[in-house]
């Protein structure tokens, strides 16, 4: 704890004492240790001197796990091929920089053209992995908390802080250990209450990074949001924040930069509360560090919310799921924060129907999401969907307000995926046993004006879209883009069915 620029208090816990000073650890006669000589590192982003510019995927089929060159007609070219390489799942890092694989006994990072081991961490009967944004910290979460031995091995890498935790926050350069967890971390009579809620259902990622990987959070269900600040893991302001029923928040990913009159730049992250106490429901937007609660709406009826924040932190949307008053039947209304607007207005989109899926364009104004109609009771067959498409209007001055593109119903489209570099959306039908559909949207078709919506008939939108083309892949789980949006790889996991098939498409 830093007291002035040159005073500085220094603490050691007992148990860090009796780690370390445990007889037989520590020589009686000092001797000098052995600097290392410098081994020189590989590069770990070596794939972008690639002279053919290609990406790289990894794919994980039966016990092998591969790495493999992207090429565009002919059959991709193995960079690496390993059997046994993990015993759960790999996972890359957001950057690409680490290739992740899951042990028993903790995580590993691989990189570099050699694929070489870059560094370990021990967290044994790890089931989860997940990294800040600028991959310099790394969160480990198992279903299992951690037990220590009472007569631990000369090496073992965790000490009694360890114990009953079930998160670890990593630093990766350094492979240190930052800090432990417990699945919830409360006072008061309800303690109980929360741990059996935290077991039931874990949602991923616990822990939430700010975009320059400055904080990282988390939500004490229906009490506080506790803001840790790295790399000393302390809680800023050396207190959570109460904000009574508060269910979930997110980060915006924008990251912010100075204002004049301000010693550090102020970061956003909104929140929602559930109505309770005779109270309305609440979508708040705080600014961290200074803790100032910007702009607030209250929602009536409200059954849940989900938070969805534009690529550059220009726009939230809040999807508001409410019940009519005799909670018989669900709805969908869209809320709009204007972040980067004098007061932050809010634009609301109304709808009859409920929305299960909502997705913004990377980098763009426009969004897509897709509603299902009522269930009938008795039906065997589940209900249609309608795709949604969405662009604002065009203004001199700034961004006009959101208008339907176009409306695509009595579909079974269920998920929305868009090209990392905009302009493209891929709407598909996933997790089903009936229909597997895909369809390729393009929101900029350079060819004739397309029809739009009746009600945005008159107004200049900035959209002109258009089908592409269509397609199908049986028994369809997964859909991942590849970095440059030129290419999208399908696929069905033998994880989530017992049928497996996959496709590259060229976009």
């Amino acid at each position: 704890m830093a007291l002035d620029k040159r005073h500085t208090v220094s603490i050691n816990k007992l148990t860090d004492i009796e780690h370390f000073g445990r007889e037989g650890r520590i020589k009686e006669e000092y001797v000098e240790p052995e600097i290392e000589p410098f081994v020189e590192q590989e590069h770990l982003r070596s794939w972008l001197s690639d002279i053919n510019s290609r990406d790289q995927f990894i794919m994980y089929r039966s016990e092998n796990v591969g790495v493999f060159w992207n090429k565009k007609r002919d059959v991709p070219e193995p960079v690496v091929d390993r059997a046994g390489w993990t015993e759960s799942f790999v996972q890359w890092s957001p950057q690409g920089t680490f290739l992740t694989s899951v042990h028993g006994q903790g995580v590993q990072l691989w990189g570099g053209p050699g694929w070489k081991r870059i560094m370990r961490f021990a967290h044994p009967m790890v089931n989860l992995v997940d990294f800040s944004p600028n991959e310099r910290y790394l969160v480990t979460w198992s279903n299992k908390p951690i037990s220590i031995p009472e007569n631990p091995p000369p090496n073992f890498p965790l000490g009694p802080d360890e114990d009953g935790k079930s998160f670890i926050i990593w630093d990766i350069k350094t492979g240190g250990l930052l800090r432990s967890f417990t699945s919830v971390e409360v006072t008061g009579d309800r303690d109980a209450e929360l741990f059996e809620k935290s077991r039931k259902k874990v949602s991923w990622p616990v822990f939430k990074w700010s975009p320059d990987d400055k904080y990282v959070a988390r939500v004490v269900p229906e009490q506080s949001i506790q803001i840790f600040e790295t790399p000393s893991m302390l809680l800023l302001g050396k207190k959570a924040i109460k904000i009574e029923g508060v269910v979930d928040f997110e980060w915006s990913p924008s990251i912010p930069t100075a204002e004049k009159g301000k010693k550090e730049p102020e970061q956003l992250l909104c929140y929602w509360t559930p109505e309770m106490n005779n109270q309305t429901a609440r979508a708040g937007l705080m600014s961290i560090p200074s803790k100032e609660i910007i702009r607030t709406r209250n929602l009536v009826n409200v059954s849940d919310c989900k938070l969805h924040w534009q690529s550059e932190g220009k726009y939230l949307c809040v999807k508001v799921d409410r019940h009519t008053k005799t909670k018989k039947s669900m709805y969908t209304s869209l809320e709009f924060f204007r972040v980067k607007e004098k007061n932050i207005p809010v634009e609301i989109v109304e709808l009859k129907q409920v929305v299960i899926n909502f997705a913004w364009e990377p980098k763009g104004d426009r969004f897509v999401f897709i509603t299902v109609d009522e269930a009938i009771q008795g039906a065997q067959v589940a209900p249609k969907t309608s795709v949604h498409f969405y662009a604002p209007e065009k203004l001199k001055n700034g961004v006009g307000e959101f208008c339907l593109v176009k409306t695509v119903e009595k579909k079974n489209s269920n998920a929305i995926y868009w090209s990392p570099k905009g302009r493209f959306a891929l709407i598909a039908t996933v997790h089903s046993q009936q229909s597997f559909d895909l369809e390729f949207w393009d929101f900029d078709f350079e060819g004739e004006k397309q029809k739009q919506d009746k009600a945005s008939k008159n107004k200049d939108l900035a959209a002109n879209l258009m089908l592409m083309g269509t397609s199908e892949h049986y028994g369809l789980t997964d859909v991942e883009w590849d970095p440059t949006g030129r290419y999208v790889a399908t696929s069905a996991s033998m994880w989530k069915h017992a049928v497996f098939y996959s496709h590259l498409y060229l976009a």
